[in-house]
């Protein structure tokens, strides 16, 4: 079956996530929806595996807003011009707050040198190396934070050198085998682990959302004020 503009109409319970949902950000999305009344843009999957791979929330505000199907694009993830990065959150609210829910998190001065590729909380005035990994980290401050994902680092540390955030983290990018492995075993990566540049990216479609048919349940947005 066949949307507007030769994008497919997929059901949603048939695709793959390889990223957990960020609940604050699902809100906003789930809002955005319902003002529009369109989905806006197709999201994008592989097209072997029906794997994910940009537009996690969208796919679950509408599967919480009762409707069944998504417009999708499919992509061969195996296309070279095909490039995988990653997302560093900067975060809002309180310094302390920040510090005090990362700090059994922040690796000893003893232990610092010997950590590889490891995450960086970036603070105003000081930089800290974190010991743990990138779900640890982004279970600890996914619900309790509001968080801007940034695609530069630069840009990330100049977010918070400027006091607009208390602090963002800097991750290292993933492989793409590893996005195929989370995927298929359901082992799921946090939100915005990955930031896939995609070449001829689709335009917008403007979808209507009763286009996407209607599931037997359906949350009232009486939950989302």
């Amino acid at each position: 079956m066949q949307a507007d503009n030769q994008h497919n109409l997929i059901d949603i319970d048939l695709l793959r996530p390889h990223e957990q949902i960020d609940p604050i950000r699902l809100q906003e999305i789930k809002k955005q929806l319902i003002k529009d009344g369109i989905q806006r843009e197709p999201i994008i999957i592989d097209g072997d595996h029906l794997i994910v791979l940009d537009g996690h929330h969208r796919i679950r505000a509408l599967k919480d807003l009762g409707y069944s199907k998504v417009v999708a694009h499919k992509i061969n993830y195996n296309d070279n011009d095909l490039i995988l990065k990653t997302w560093h959150p900067a975060i809002k609210g309180s310094k302390q707050d920040l510090q005090t829910t990362l700090h059994d998190h922040i690796a000893s001065s003893e232990t610092k040198h010997i950590l590889i590729r490891c995450p960086r909380l970036v603070l105003h005035d000081k930089e800290h190396n974190l010991k743990t990994n990138r779900k640890t980290i982004m279970n600890s401050i996914l619900g309790r934070f509001r968080i801007k994902y940034v695609r530069n680092e630069e840009k990330a540390r100049e977010l918070v050198r400027h006091d607009k955030f208390a602090g963002c983290i800097i991750f290292e990018s993933i492989e793409k085998q590893d996005v195929i492995n989370a995927a298929l075993s359901g082992s799921i990566f946090p939100p915005k682990t990955t930031r896939h540049i995609i070449p001829c990216k689709p335009e917008k479609c403007f979808i209507p959302l009763e286009k996407l048919g209607k599931c037997p349940h359906i949350t009232t947005t009486s939950n989302l004020k």
